[in-house]
């Protein structure tokens, strides 16, 4: 059997891990596997992804962020060729099944804890203001995960915030934007990072604008090192760990298993909050990358 995972990832810590997954399972059930990291861009991650229709794998499993995949993904069924989503989904589109996080969920309890503790700081939300970078904007993940971090918002009573560009998937460009912009609006009081290259580089760009541990709540999404660095150190107050090992994992075995079987399992692979109570087994595993 042969598997192909074909995603908008770069060559960064959060892929490195889905591939370390991929490649364990793989090894596992005796399996070919690649994995196309096409760092964001969506007419490369497209010709990818038609190459290896072309190829007739066993299964294609597919990041999903943007909906002028659906006919491309029904031609590929329509050819033979098993997808289904891993890592970012899309409504309406005709992937078999979904292995990821609920990103709406996700972002919902992330905005949740750290307004919660803005709060208790003494932070009035009529006056505060929210920033959340983005590594590509529009995508879904970064779409779906605000929407539930904006439904927290509007729950606490915070009505000032902005998405920010923060340029692409590379980790020096993030961090420069990131930093640019906390010098520019020092109104900022929460900077809640959508993807996980953003969050990673937020305790570095809070150090480079001269903020002090919790002077901005911070947070985000996935474990990368500096994130754990930041939950160390107090610069970010929690995370949520989609435990993308699974992604890349559970793509082998639940390709496998529809080839077997006709199996179509919808596994929700997200939501676990992470902050300085419970980093220690992600520091355990993270240099591994399982974690």
């Amino acid at each position: 059997m042969y598997f192909r995972l074909v995603t908008h990832g770069g060559d960064d810590p959060f892929w490195a891990v889905v591939k370390k997954g991929m490649i364990d399972a793989a090894e596992f059930y005796g399996c070919k596997a690649d994995i196309d990291l096409c760092g964001g861009d969506l007419a490369l991650q497209q010709k990818r992804f038609q190459e290896a229709v072309a190829m007739k794998p066993t299964a294609i499993a597919l990041v999903i962020n943007d909906p002028s995949w659906a006919p491309l993904v029904q031609d590929a069924l329509d050819r033979g060729v098993p997808v289904f989503g891993i890592n970012n989904d899309w409504p309406g589109n005709p992937r078999l099944f979904y292995i990821g996080q609920n990103e709406v969920r996700a972002g919902y309890v992330i905005g949740k804890r750290i307004f919660e503790t803005g709060i208790k700081k003494g932070i009035d939300p009529e006056k505060a203001h929210l920033v959340m970078p983005v590594e590509v904007p529009g995508a879904a993940y970064g779409v779906q995960r605000s929407q539930g971090i904006l439904k927290a918002a509007e729950e606490y009573g915070i009505k000032s915030y902005e998405i920010m560009d923060a340029g692409g998937l590379e980790m020096t460009t993030v961090e420069q934007r990131i930093t640019a912009y906390l010098l520019a609006h020092p109104e900022t009081t929460f900077i809640i990072g959508l993807g996980g290259i953003t969050t990673d580089r937020t305790t570095a760009a809070l150090k480079n604008a001269g903020k002090k541990p919790g002077e901005i709540i911070a947070g985000g999404f996935d474990t990368c090192p500096g994130t754990l660095t930041g939950l160390k150190e107090g610069y970010m107050e929690a995370t949520i760990d989609q435990q993308q090992y699974l992604q890349g994992y559970f793509a082998i075995v639940c390709g496998y298993l529809y080839a077997w079987a006709g199996f179509m399992p919808n596994i929700d692979t997200g939501g676990y909050l992470v902050d300085k109570n419970t980093i220690g087994i992600i520091e355990k595993y993270s240099p591994l990358h399982v974690r």
